[in-house]
């Protein structure tokens, strides 16, 4: 059956929502169907201003290339979540999603994440073996993944692998909205709302 889904990332200042910021948000609102059938609907990509005297740190820049100068005259965070909130549908994809969403639910706006899909929960669901981290996760599906931790090239991809990871986990029976995984060697730090919480134990690392 197609589902209409809206395929989400941002861009960071650092891993910690309590301290830091979004730079870049990027979405993408899609069809998906059985086949691995996409249809693109439409897409949504900001930047967003940071605080006052907070510059991005030199290390994500080179991640990223991202620069604070990039930034001025960008929505602030609340304005940048707002548009974000009216172009999302009702399901939510990401790959790390509680990554996502713990920056998304820090700030003081109504930003409906009850329907949510972690592509990253699947890879570890359907391969538990494997890397489930987005580069390699994509190379494994031959999945193109140009300009990795760019926000629009990140949900690019994802939307691609979700609709790959979508028909496996169905025909094999396996449940995935809403289920974050929480494992050693990456701990949960952040579980969204009504999330389902697996606990997965693997041979070999794969973060």
């Amino acid at each position: 059956m197609n589902e209409i889904v809206t395929v989400i990332d941002v861009e960071t200042t650092g891993l910690d929502p309590a301290t830091d910021h979004i730079t870049e948000i990027a979405a993408i609102r899609a069809e998906v169907g059985p086949g691995g059938y996409v249809r693109e609907i439409g897409r949504f990509q900001t930047y967003v201003a940071l605080p006052d005297g907070v510059e991005i740190p030199e290390l994500i820049t080179e991640l990223t290339r991202i620069k604070t100068e990039d930034l001025r005259g960008a929505p602030h965070v609340i304005s940048a979540l707002i548009s974000l909130d009216w172009f999302a549908g009702d399901t939510i994809i990401a790959h790390n999603a509680p990554f996502d969403l713990s920056f998304v639910a820090r700030r003081e706006i109504d930003f409906d994440t009850d329907n949510f899909v972690c592509t990253r929960a699947m890879s570890r669901l359907i391969d538990p073996n494997e890397s489930a981290s987005l580069a390699p996760t994509c190379e494994r599906y031959g999945i193109a993944l140009n300009g990795h931790h760019r926000a629009m090239n990140d949900v690019e991809a994802t939307l691609q692998l979700y609709a790959i990871l979508r028909e496996k986990a169905e025909v094999n029976g396996i449940t995935y909205r809403n289920v974050v995984i929480d494992s050693e060697e990456r701990p949960l730090t952040y579980v969204p709302p009504g999330a389902i919480v697996r606990t997965i134990t693997k041979t070999k690392e794969a973060a």
